[in-house]
């Protein structure tokens, strides 16, 4: 008998736990135990703050140059001033320098996370901590003329391409590990709080910015940036103490290193917790069903049907998230600004700060609002507020290009309509940065978050340069841009959006196969399951 029937004959033969008995149900040793009497959680917690900690060190150098903008001494340093006649293509450049070399390192990671280990993967947090050591360095070097000469423009471009390697190598690994080590009862509370922190993150550079905008010297940037550097050794020490995924341990035959994992971290010790028992035997199951159908190579992930289904959900949550008009925001809110008459450097830094923390809680709601409402039903929620704030502030600069500078109703309006767009934005942002990895199997994971990694950096690059061209061409005209796009939007997630919310990883997968679906307990488990008719891919 050919390879292929035999792996397809034992498929259908092989236990399929989560079809026999529903999770929520299951008592675990950890329910009734305090946390801070849980070692295994104290332990499986600090784990997830490291990655935590690296996306709040991603979040201030994303949105350190958008805070450089306001800083004329930057400006001045390394040469690229509002007077030259590229400008705006040399803006660009320098945001899109990052994602450019982020797009280079995804297909290494993602052959390290498959054969060697998620752990390995992470452990290129290393080349993290490294890069942004020495692109900070670099990058301040390139404001000082003595030792850059005229070539600041050049030293700091360079430096914003070596920082982006790490940025690569950080962002697949954690997004799988996040998925990957947590407690079922938290997983889709720690996913979907990952990109949180990178708010969190812009919140204190934020801050930062708006303290040294007073300073009219050279350090009122070069703080900012170096600031970077404590957190950069913290990761350096810190990333070493990280376990491997049991999912991956089963996936190498190691077995009895998975189990002992689960009791450790899950099970608070206990080997005979009927929870961690579940978990294991359905990660067992899952993935020896993905082992004889060859289910990590291109071949057969491009030939199944719900496999494409996967990787077109990656690249529509990058979709969502670039080409939804936010980056103008994020990246160029100073000019953002500056087309309505808001020109003071500590007005804009001011407003900045204030607006991180709005979309901060409001990020923090979202991550609470998955476990109850759903992924899709937030996403369909929140892109109709997206429209009509883009059409909002349209209309704000142009009243204000057609008044001129004594139009301050144009400014007022601007800013709220941007706390309004980013408000909401935020509280969805969730769901797309944690389903890309939720969706994938285990052999396809790595895959599926480097199809997400090369349409997210390209997206972002094409964003971030052209942003500044077209802002700087025509004005507050360049918002249009983006509505149909969010429209489009709208309706491919309505039709080809499948709901994950109540699924352990394994009984994610079921949701996308017609054939194994009926089989789910589908119940509402306090506000966890969704309705059968929202998660069938036909029915979406």
């Amino acid at each position: 008998m050919p390879a292929s029937l035999v792996a397809s004959h034992l498929l259908s033969r092989s236990p399929q736990p989560s079809m026999q008995q529903d999770w929520h149900t299951i008592p675990n040793a950890r329910d009734s135990t305090p946390w801070h009497r849980d070692k295994g959680r104290l332990k499986l917690n600090f784990f997830i703050s490291i990655i935590y900690v690296g996306m709040v060190l991603n979040g201030y150098d994303g949105m350190l140059i958008s805070g450089l903008q306001a800083f004329d001494s930057w400006h001045n340093d390394i040469g690229l001033t509002e007077d030259n006649p590229n400008y705006a293509a040399l803006l660009g450049l320098l945001n899109a320098a990052g994602p450019l070399s982020a797009f280079a390192i995804g297909p290494v990671i993602t052959y390290i996370d498959q054969n060697w280990g998620r752990r390995w993967g992470l452990r290129c947090e290393l080349v993290y901590g490294y890069t942004i050591l020495f692109g900070t360095v670099l990058s301040c070097v390139a404001g000082i003329p003595s030792l850059a000469g005229n070539k600041g423009y050049t030293v700091f471009i360079i430096g914003r391409f070596v920082m982006g390697f790490g940025l690569g190598s950080f962002l697949i690994t954690s997004l799988i590990l996040v998925q990957e080590i947590t407690h079922p009862r938290t997983r889709s509370l720690i996913a979907g709080a990952w990109n949180s922190f990178w708010i969190l993150g812009s919140v204190i550079i934020a801050w930062v910015n708006f303290g040294t905008s007073h300073m009219t010297s050279s350090w009122g940037w070069r703080i900012p940036y170096l600031l970077q550097i404590p957190m950069a050794f913290y990761i350096l020490i810190a990333v070493q103490f990280v376990p491997e995924t049991p999912r991956f341990l089963i996936g190498k035959g190691r077995d009895d290193a998975a189990f002992d994992f689960l009791v450790e971290y899950h099970g608070n010790g206990d080997r005979e917790d009927p929870l961690v028992l579940f978990e294991y035997d359905e990660m067992r199951a899952a993935i020896e069903k993905e082992r004889l159908a060859k289910a990590e190579k291109w071949s057969v992930i491009l030939r199944g049907r719900s496999n494409r289904h996967r990787l077109g959900l990656a690249a529509l949550m990058t979709f969502l998230t670039q080409m939804s008009g936010a980056s103008i925001i994020y990246y160029y809110y100073t000019i953002v600004f500056e087309l309505v008459g808001i020109t003071d450097p500590t007005v804009q830094t001011g407003i900045a700060a204030g607006l991180s923390m709005f979309t901060w809680c409001t990020q923090i709601a979202g991550v609470w609002s998955m476990k109850y409402i759903g992924r899709k039903r937030i996403i369909l929620g929140v892109w109709p507020t997206l429209l009509l704030s883009l059409v909002g502030l349209c209309v704000a600069g142009g009243m204000f290009d057609r008044s001129g500078s004594t139009d301050t109703k144009s400014g007022v309006a601007t800013v709220v309509l941007v706390w309004i767009y980013l408000g909401a934005y935020n509280y969805a942002n969730p769901v797309l940065w944690s389903y890309p990895a939720e969706v994938q199997t285990f052999s396809m994971r790595s895959k599926g978050l480097l199809v997400w990694n090369c349409f997210t950096q390209v997206q972002a690059i094409y964003c971030v340069f052209v942003d500044s061209i077209a802002l700087n061409s025509i004005g507050y005209k360049y918002y249009a841009v983006y509505m149909p796009l969010v429209i489009i939007q709208w309706f491919l997630v309505k039709y080809y959006m499948v709901e994950t919310r109540g699924y352990t990883l394994e009984e994610v997968a079921l949701a996308f196969d017609n054939a194994s679906f009926s089989s789910l307990p589908i119940a509402d488990h306090g506000g966890e399951m969704a309705k059968s008719d929202e998660l069938q891919p036909n029915k979406v």
